[in-house]
């Protein structure tokens, strides 16, 4: 009995390594398992993507800024602040977004052989394409192409009007002569006339060259020597203590006190609110662009009351205070000269 009892309290203190043994070794029948199954898709997954080789994967990215020296449509040659030129093929055309002397700062692939590869370009919101005092020395009469996404921005237009007739010195097309001759042109270029009717394939690049005549045929029969395209755009804005900022513009989304509230917390709702973009491109007659420039217009959500809710503002609330949108026209249009004399002075 005694052998037999001292046997089984052996047993019994044994049975804990004995559990773990096995438990190690069911998981390492496991792990075998998973192993077997997890190896192929390892292997699959190591294979080099179709049309890019190993020694092509190794390559990260690099950031170089410089000066722009030659822009065409599918490439783009900078010069590095050490004097390097670096010529970049591109998958858009930048043409109508940078000038030659403009300071970006591109994110790029090297390449073992051939031209590096454009990965992301950080250009300026404005660009003059003209030499400085070029653009109130070639325009004396232009006409307005305005474009919206956003409810009630004819007000923004009148106003644009209004400035430049005051500060440069320009003729401006009446808003009535810009809806009748924009409409020919319209009509002139339909999407039709690039559809192959041979083979019913859509052209294009064809339609974007009719497009761009467009410009041309709109100054011609309006008689300007200018035409001012303005796209406003609905936007996202990052929201950092209660500011909102978003293409060089800044704007509280509520009043003071919330705002000093938010230095000691965090935005009660969201990172981001809507907002307003303004797209600008001003071409000459033959249709060559002379300046560009996006700039941020006017918050579309904001936070009113005592609660911490967000509430949709229309654009014409921002437009009817006339002391905020006469400084947003002075900021965007600073860059194309200084404010012409009456013409009776002249």
């Amino acid at each position: 009995m005694r052998n037999s009892d001292a046997g089984e309290s052996g047993r019994r203190r044994n049975w804990p390594r004995l559990a773990l043994r096995a438990a190690l070794v069911s998981a390492a029948f496991l792990v075998a398992g998973l192993v077997t199954r997890t190896r192929p898709a390892t292997v699959a997954s190591a294979r080099p993507l179709s049309g890019i080789g190993r020694d092509e994967q190794k390559h990260e990215t690099r950031e170089v800024t410089g000066l722009v020296t030659d822009v065409r449509p599918q490439q783009i040659t900078l010069q590095s602040k050490d004097g390097a030129t670096l010529i970049l093929a591109t998958f858009e055309d930048y043409g109508d977004r940078v000038a030659v002397g403009s300071q970006v700062t591109a994110s790029y692939y090297p390449q073992d052989a051939g031209k590096a590869v454009l990965k992301s370009l950080d250009y300026p919101p404005e660009t003059l394409f003209v030499p400085v005092g070029e653009i109130t020395r070639r325009v004396h009469r232009v006409i307005l192409l305005p474009n919206s996404q956003v409810p009630d921005a004819d007000a923004l237009y009148d106003d644009i009007r209004e400035y430049l007739h005051g500060t440069f010195g320009w003729y401006v097309a009446p808003s009535y002569l810009t809806d009748e001759v924009r409409k020919r042109a319209q009509q002139s270029h339909s999407m039709l006339d690039a559809m192959d009717s041979r083979t019913g394939n859509f052209d294009m690049s064809g339609y974007l060259n009719k497009t761009e005549s467009v410009i041309p045929k709109v100054a011609a029969e309006s008689r300007s020597d200018a035409v001012l395209e303005l796209h406003v755009i609905q936007v996202q804005a990052p929201v950092a203590r209660m500011v909102a900022s978003w293409d060089g513009m800044d704007e509280p989304v509520t009043g003071g006190a919330m705002r000093a509230l938010a230095k000691i917390s965090m935005f009660p709702h969201r990172g981001e609110v809507t907002a307003s973009t303004v797209e600008l491109k001003l071409w000459d007659a033959k249709g060559t662009l002379l300046w560009r420039k996006r700039r941020g217009l006017a918050l579309l959500e904001v936070l009113r009351g005592k609660g911490n809710r967000l509430e949709e503002r229309p654009l014409s609330e921002a437009l009817s205070d006339t002391e905020r949108t006469q400084h947003w026209m002075q900021a965007t249009f600073n860059l194309i000269g200084p404010q012409a004399l009456p013409a009776s002075s002249r």
